[in-house]
């Protein structure tokens, strides 16, 4: 659904413009809203965020059976607890909320980076770290076989 990967800028009032491959998706499927939520990755933060559609499908895995287990009611309490529900507006960008900027550590300079049915927004230096370490373990070929490539 999504691919790619861009650098953009959060103006100062917390807002940033979702990449135009990324509006495109979003348009095509009549979403004018994203859900934008706190996640971890291999211990660094940023932020991930759905359409509509994606994140209900999100949210109906913690219905049912998981209710009482408690490593689903920790990561619901910090994952769904932590969404928010934000517009997108006619230039294409959206406001990201305050806490959440926090959260991820966000400077001015940002990147989107796709991931299949949503994409993740990490503070740039943190994601050249990662994808760096990423690279790494490329050049590994017991890494390779683990992921099946």
């Amino acid at each position: 659904m999504f691919s790619g990967r861009f650098d953009h800028a959060i103006d100062d009032k917390g807002r940033v413009s979702i990449p135009a491959r990324f509006r495109e998706v979003l348009q095509r499927e009549g979403h004018d809203r994203l859900y934008i939520t706190n996640f971890i990755l291999d211990r660094e933060r940023l932020l991930e965020l759905y359409p509509p559609n994606e994140w209900a499908k999100v949210v109906a895995k913690f219905s049912g059976s998981r209710a009482t287990d408690r490593e689903a009611q920790l990561f619901e309490t910090f994952y769904i607890g932590g969404a928010h529900e934000v517009p997108v507006d006619r230039q294409g960008r959206i406001l990201v909320p305050p806490r959440l900027r926090e959260f991820a550590r966000l400077g001015r300079e940002v990147t989107f980076s796709a991931k299949h049915n949503r994409f993740e927004l990490w503070d740039k230096e943190t994601l050249e770290r990662v994808l760096s370490m990423a690279e790494e373990g490329l050049q590994n070929p017991e890494f390779l076989a683990k992921i099946n490539i």
